[in-house]
């Protein structure tokens, strides 16, 4: 299931508090910092891991963000579930492709992209969550999110007001090399129907978080990942 829903991008400018925390525009982040040429998840070498680390403390985890991330949940994302109860990830994930540079976060590489579904290995993500994923900078076919439709593997190609929206089950992934000249920055995030979770879904499967390991059961819950409203 593919849907795309559009939002107030100027209410909602998340562009702009990422680019000026970094003083620089999101597509030319490359241009500032050195990238490692490769790294083997989207959270990149130390030198990633530590600008990723900056912007949580700085921006996500800050109650100007958190403030502004409910209230989109409550005008965006509560209402694309007909305003039934829902869990959603409490935090966004915030993700860099730089220009020039490969990323590989899955085991097997197919036909040069990073295709995979959420709930493989090592994330284990439960099969009864929905992807939502929106572009902060402009996209082009070198550095964009791709997704599995019937027998092609397509593009998403959509502008920076709108999110994508994708049941866990579709394969997706960029490409190993953004050969654009322009940097990807993004967010991500999951949520579900409060009454879709299904706790005999999960199981006690290792899943790899903040550098521990707990129980697919465990993490996926209201203590650790969810926020329900």
């Amino acid at each position: 299931m593919i849907n795309i829903i559009e939002f107030d991008n100027e209410k909602y400018n998340f562009e702009a508090m990422f680019t000026n925390f970094f003083d620089e525009k999101l597509c030319t982040l490359h241009k500032k910092y050195k990238f490692e040429p490769e790294f083997l998840d989207m959270t990149g070498g130390k030198n990633e891991y530590e600008i990723i680390k900056k912007v949580y403390k700085k921006i996500i985890l800050s109650k100007t963000f958190h403030a502004l991330w409910i209230n989109f949940i409550k005008d965006f994302i509560k209402p694309y579930f007909k305003n039934e109860k829902i869990l959603y990830q409490k935090t966004p994930s915030f993700r860099i492709f730089p220009s020039n540079h490969s990323v590989q976060y899955v085991e097997k590489i197919t036909d040069g992209f990073n295709k995979h579904i959420d709930s493989d290995s090592p994330y284990y993500h439960p099969k009864f969550e929905s992807n939502f994923w929106i572009p902060l900078t402009e996209c082009d076919h070198n550095n964009d999110l791709y997704y599995q439709d019937e027998d092609w593997f397509r593009r998403v190609d959509i502008d920076k007001n709108k999110i994508f929206v994708f049941n866990s089950q579709i394969y997706h992934g960029n490409k190993v090399k953004n050969n654009s000249f322009n940097t990807r920055c993004s967010l991500d995030f999951k949520a579900l129907k409060k009454s879709d979770y299904d706790l005999n879904e999960l199981t006690d499967k290792t899943v790899l978080k903040r550098g521990r390991k707990f129980k697919q059961s465990e993490w996926y819950s209201k203590k650790y990942y969810y926020e329900e409203m």
